[in-house]
């Protein structure tokens, strides 16, 4: 897994200073590697000398002339060429590695950032606007890419390929990741845009060009496309599963509780991966399905600060944390965000745990559990005080989190989820985006070149489970990377006092009969 950094923040002098950095790297690179073809060629010139030499030998010795002395020629030029090529090779691996630094510089302070950034940009903007003109040709031909792209991972994997097709979905995914944002774009802009579009004059009249006009990469497309569905989807779903909220304090084994003291970004993804593998183990660890965990820091001052642990969708029918739930949380109506059950959920979790309005609170959420974050960020600003989030694999781009929240983002760039906003996160002083790949075949594994996935042997799994966000995040990590520090260290700062336990809560949506806290 190999990572960039985008956002954050950096003082004009130390982007001066990594920006020389990077370019002493490049020169003595490019030096280096001019001299390596230098004695490379030198070899190739006396490797031409010796084998004219060698022809002429027998010419030599049939004149009576002194063959020894032209065999020893020989011999010292080819140990003349050894010595070329292996100056060479020496040369160049050096050159390779102050490339492979200034790299790392790069990648750690984000010195291409802008040219990656415009290129996806562009990219983005060129598949939004064909698939909006013609959304089923798009989708056909991301079905192809898809497709063909899991023939070949499968074929790759062998006949250890998963029985459930996540192989070839993963695969498929990671095929179509230059195109993933830019359709859900444009799918959006699709549907938001329908009445426009199919007014008199179609795309060549005054409403198609208007509904053009306003293509653009900040998926405010996709956050009204949301809206206009959940305005739908949401009053059908609670009468389906009802929309009464069950909240209760649950208890795991006393031998598996996943979510401890925490003391850094990568120990709260860490639980946050934890907590969900626990959710889907009950018989070993006494969990359930949509429970979260609330942790409690206490401060010198006698005040109280919170870490927020939130899994991501399960799609249980009694759970919070439904399918239909995601398109509220990903709506332009604030009032319906709030309602979704999930967030409502998580909020009255909080209250009972004794979350007080000024208390200082950080929220880590996978997927669905970082888009009940930032919707808490955005939404619940009068009740709780959110001072840092961080998400994995959370489409969040378009929800209006304050500037004065923190928000630490890592996402997968083939994982299809946290591009379904349709938008790329905003990069500011306060909002980092880790980006994470999986890392090019024939990578030698260096230190910082990548990091590994913990995951077992077999074929590629999807990407976005929280062990590739985790990997990810490591890399990130490893690079030195003062923005990621700084994040990093304001996370510390949120909860920073002395651990006093974790509390685990469970929701569950039902009608009236339901017994326990209902909201």
């Amino acid at each position: 897994m190999t990572s960039s950094v985008y956002g954050g923040s950096y003082g004009v002098a130390d982007d001066g200073a990594y920006r020389a950095a990077w370019a002493r790297l490049e020169a003595a690179r490019s030096t280096l590697t001019a001299c390596a073809d230098a004695w490379t060629r030198t070899a190739f010139a006396l490797s031409t000398r010796q084998m004219d030499v060698l022809a002429r030998l027998p010419a030599v010795e049939a004149a009576g002339g002194a063959a020894a002395a032209s065999a020893a020629l020989t011999h010292r030029i080819t140990r003349a060429v050894d010595a070329c090529n292996d100056i060479g090779t020496m040369l160049r691996r050096i050159g390779d590695e102050c490339g492979r630094l200034a790299d790392l510089v790069a990648r750690a302070h984000g010195l291409y950032n802008a040219a990656e950034s415009g290129s996806r940009r562009l990219t983005s903007k060129a598949v939004q606007l064909l698939t909006t003109l013609n959304p089923a040709a798009m989708a056909a031909l991301a079905a192809g890419v898809g497709l063909y792209g899991a023939s070949v991972g499968r074929a790759v994997d062998g006949s250890c390929g998963a029985a459930d097709g996540s192989s070839g979905i993963a695969h498929a995914s990671h095929a179509t990741a230059w195109m993933q944002e830019g359709l859900m774009a444009g799918i959006g802009a699709h549907l938001s845009g329908i009445a426009a579009l199919g007014a008199p004059g179609g795309l060549a009249g005054p409403g198609g060009l208007s509904a053009l006009g306003s293509l653009g990469d900040d998926g405010r497309h996709v956050a009204a496309a949301a809206g206009g569905i959940a305005a739908v989807s949401a009053p059908a779903n609670d009468r389906l599963q009802g929309d009464r909220l069950v909240v209760a304090c649950v208890s795991p084994l006393p031998d598996a509780r996943p979510v401890g003291y925490v003391d850094s970004t990568a120990a709260a993804l860490h639980d946050l991966r934890r907590l969900g593998a626990a959710n889907g183990d009950g018989a070993r660890t006494g969990l359930s399905y949509a429970t979260i965990a609330i942790s409690r820091y206490a401060r010198e001052d006698g005040t109280n600060a919170w870490l927020v642990t939130i899994p991501g969708t399960d799609g249980q029918p009694d759970s919070p944390f439904g399918w239909e739930q995601n398109v509220e949380l990903m709506g332009d109506d604030a009032v319906r965000r709030a309602r979704a059950d999930s967030a409502r959920f998580v909020a009255e979790a909080m209250r009972l745990a004794g979350v007080g309005a000024d208390d200082p609170v950080a929220l880590v959420g996978h997927s669905q559990g970082g888009i009940v974050a930032a919707t808490l960020a955005s939404d619940y600003v009068d009740e709780f005080r959110i001072e840092h989030i961080v998400t994995a694999g959370s489409p969040i781009a378009n929800h209006p989190v304050g500037d004065d929240v923190w928000v630490t983002s890592v996402e997968m760039e083939d994982e299809l989820v946290a591009a379904l906003d349709g938008a790329a996160s905003p990069q500011s002083d306060r909002w980092l985006t880790v980006r994470g790949a999986l890392a090019a075949d024939g990578d030698d594994g260096r230190l910082l070149a990548s990091s590994p996935v913990d995951i077992g042997d077999g074929p590629l799994p999807l990407t976005h489970d929280l062990a590739f966000h985790e990997a990810a995040y490591a890399n990130a990590a490893q690079l030195g990377s003062p923005a990621l520090e700084r994040h990093d260290m304001h996370l510390r700062a949120t909860i920073g006092g002395g651990y006093q336990g974790t509390t685990y809560w469970q929701g569950r949506i039902g009608d009236d009969t339901d017994d326990g806290r209902h909201r």
